[in-house]
């Protein structure tokens, strides 16, 4: 479906299980001049369905989510409505979560604590073409980029924890990594486990920033012949 060019309104979805976040949120996004609050959704499943006949342009989802989060959920929701803009809006700040939320293809990270303010100019700066991102998160990123990466650390992996890093960098997520490697979701978080005591991290984003792409070769080692 093609938004009108002269639509005055931004049309603005939101996905939370929280029935009080909806109607909060809702209620500001209603007042507010130049947006058009379409539709609140408690899942993933109920958006997809919801906004087939009431397309948003920009949809705010949370993470914490039962059944399907708002990690794994992006993707469908971009697959199924490729015109739509998509703002994580959540509480955490975990360097994995935002990770793992823009290489699935959110288009922003914005959280639930910053002021309503900073929330309507997010929505509007994603309309405008930007990636709007809070200001915590934004130095998180930068911070992360600004790091030296330090290869000397990568050959302390073994091959299966770099297959598992490569495969994490790639987005393909704790369970496309499992899928893949034909184990356990609670198998690759025990070798994340392991990256972040030997490269002495905390995060997925901080473990990559380590692994240069000339390293990642290794990952296929225990599948050479």
């Amino acid at each position: 479906m093609t938004f009108r060019s002269e639509i005055p309104c931004i049309r603005v979805a939101l996905i939370d299980d929280s029935r009080e976040l909806l109607s909060a949120l809702g209620e500001i996004l209603r007042n507010e001049a130049g947006i058009q609050f379409v539709g609140g959704y408690s899942s993933i499943a109920e958006a997809l369905s919801g906004l087939i006949s009431n397309p948003a342009e920009v949809v705010l989802t949370d993470l914490r989510m039962p059944e399907i989060s708002g990690i794994d959920g992006i993707p469908m929701l971009r697959t199924a409505f490729p015109e739509s803009l998509f703002l994580i809006l959540t509480l955490s700040q975990d360097g994995d979560d935002v990770f793992q939320a823009l290489s699935n293809g959110a288009d922003g990270y914005l959280l639930k604590s910053d002021p309503p303010g900073r929330i309507l100019a997010g929505i509007r700066e994603a309309r405008a073409g930007g990636a709007p991102m809070s200001p915590l998160i934004a130095r998180r990123v930068i911070q992360t980029f600004q790091k030296p990466s330090t290869n000397s650390t990568a050959p302390v992996l073994s091959s299966k924890e770099m297959e598992i890093l490569t495969l994490l960098r790639s987005g393909a997520g704790y369970k496309g990594a499992a899928n893949q490697l034909s184990v356990s979701i609670d198998t690759v978080r025990s070798h994340v486990r392991n990256i972040y005591q030997k490269l002495k991290v905390h995060s997925l984003v901080e473990a990559i920033s380590k692994i240069s792409p000339r390293d990642e070769p290794r990952a296929g080692g225990s599948k050479r012949k």
